[in-house]
């Protein structure tokens, strides 16, 4: 199955039902398989004098719009995901029935939150961004997590972009040997408008993520919140698609020879064919016999190497260029 893609709207609404309401639409138009965006009440978020709160209270809408947003998800097949900061905004997304809710790493040790979360919400994404090993195993142990619970840990941290050296993917491949059966997901946060923003997310997919999630935003030119590691409309519907598509590649660790890959072979792999006429009685030489094409299909008694028939003697009679077989020969 390929990763579930959430399209990552962030703050990105700026506190306006419009933006919001376009963001969730290009979401859907995106095929994506959720929109996430943050529900953010200042004072639960940050004290007076911080520096981000008059922002933060700009986020603020009501849960009747909240709600109205959900809507336009669930109509489009899209799932809705809450960032959550705190028990208000848990309960405000419960309330209104968000599918999810996600707790950044800001509140990775809020366990009065994480315990309520677990509890109550249909869906937990947990971020691991700046998070230790030691914290996350200490985590699983406190919450009592397993493999069969309903969370996604995910990696990743937003470096306003992230330098590309930063992202450490393979991280992800010693996060999901430490704690087997876990789902883990990636944080894509590659400047916007580099190549990358579009490749990065692909050098997960044989790690064997569960989640990618991607920032979206209307226009980078409008510089909305969140804007750069973001990419638009257009731009992230590619994504999704590049991201479908280039998953069946990897197929399954197994090996075990595909029908496509056992049609190439019987058309590809020489067999031991006869030179010349062969009679019954004759021993098998290399005058006699060759490895080559054949037209014929390759069978359960065909022959791949001249050792298994040299000096061996032909059974019964044989045209030219025609394939022996195991049972032709004694």
């Amino acid at each position: 199955m390929p990763p579930e893609i959430i399209a990552e709207a962030a703050q990105g609404y700026e506190g306006k039902p419009d933006i919001a309401q376009k963001l969730v639409e290009a979401a859907v138009a995106s095929k994506a398989d959720a929109v996430k965006m943050q529900l953010v009440y200042a004072d639960e978020l940050a004290t007076p004098d911080y520096q981000y709160y008059d922002l933060f209270k700009k986020l603020e809408m009501s849960d009747d719009t909240w709600a109205s947003l959900i809507k336009t998800a669930h109509d489009g097949g899209l799932r809705f995901v809450f960032d959550i900061f705190g028990l208000h905004s848990l309960h405000v997304s419960l309330k209104i029935k968000a599918d999810a809710v996600k707790v950044h790493s800001t509140d990775f040790l809020n366990h009065a939150l994480l315990k309520r979360a677990f509890k109550e919400a249909p869906f937990v994404y947990v971020s691991l961004g700046g998070i230790t090993l030691k914290e996350l195993k200490a985590f699983i142990q406190r919450h009592k997590l397993t493999s069969k619970s309903k969370v996604c840990f995910l990696y990743g941290f937003q470096g306003d972009p992230t330098p590309l050296a930063s992202n450490q993917l393979m991280r992800l491949k010693a996060w999901k040997e430490q704690f087997p059966g876990f789902r883990f997901g990636f944080m894509d946060h590659a400047e916007g408008t580099t190549p990358e923003a579009m490749t990065l997310s692909l050098l997960a997919l044989p790690l064997g993520v569960n989640t990618i999630e991607k920032h979206i935003t209307l226009d980078r030119a409008l510089k909305l919140e969140d804007y750069i590691s973001a990419l638009t409309p257009e731009e992230f519907k590619a994504f999704v698609s590049q991201i479908r598509s280039l998953h069946q590649a990897l197929g399954e660790a197994s090996l075990a020879i595909s029908k496509e890959e056992q049609s190439y072979r019987s058309k590809v792999i020489k067999v031991v064919v006869a030179t010349r006429e062969l009679r019954s009685g004759d021993k098998i030489d290399l005058d006699r016999v060759a490895l080559k094409r054949s037209s014929k299909p390759l069978q359960k008694g065909s022959v791949y190497t001249l050792e298994d028939v040299l000096n061996k003697v032909i059974k019964s009679p044989l045209r030219a260029h025609e394939p022996l077989l195991k049972e032709m020969v004694k």
